[in-house]
C-alpha cells in the first residue's frame, strides 16, 4: 500500500461531508442529471449544488459529460460501488437502525461478546 495521504484522505471525506452532498449522489444513483434538474429536486440554489459537484468532481466521485442541452453529471461507479459496500457494511454492524453508530463503550462490548462467541465449522 502507498504511504498514507492526510491530504488526499481529507479531500475524499470533506467532500462526502455533507447532506447535500450524500443527497447529490443519491440523486445521482438514478441517472444522470444536470445541476439545475439536481437543484430543483433538492430545492436548493444552483451555486449550491455547483459547489459540491465540483468538490466531488475533483475527487472523482462524479463525472461529467457535455451533452446538448447541458452539462450531466453521473455517478464514478468504479469509486462509489466499494465505498457503499464499506458503509453499508459499516451501518448494519455498528448503526443499529441508520440513526446513530454505536459509541466506542458498547462497541467495545460488542467486540468482546463477539469474540467469545463459539464458532462451529460444519466439514
Amino acid at each position: 500500500m502507498d504511504d498514507f495521504s492526510n491530504e488526499a484522505y481529507y479531500q475524499l471525506f470533506s467532500s462526502l461531508a455533507s447532506r447535500t452532498s450524500l443527497r447529490i449522489i443519491d440523486i445521482l444513483k438514478k441517472e444522470p442529471k444536470s445541476i439545475l434538474e439536481i437543484a430543483n429536486e433538492l430545492n436548493e440554489k444552483e451555486k449550491n449544488i455547483a459547489k459540491r459537484i465540483e468538490e466531488l468532481e475533483h475527487c472523482a466521485i462524479i463525472r461529467s459529460d457535455k451533452s446538448e442541452k447541458a452539462r450531466q453529471y453521473s455517478l464514478n461507479k468504479e469509486i462509489i460501488e466499494p465505498l457503499s459496500e464499506i458503509l453499508e457494511f459499516h451501518t448494519s454492524k455498528y448503526c443499529p437502525g441508520l440513526k446513530e453508530c454505536i459509541s466506542p463503550e458498547k462497541l467495545r462490548n460488542y467486540m468482546k461478546k463477539e469474540a467469545s462467541r463459539e464458532t462451529y465449522i460444519e466439514h
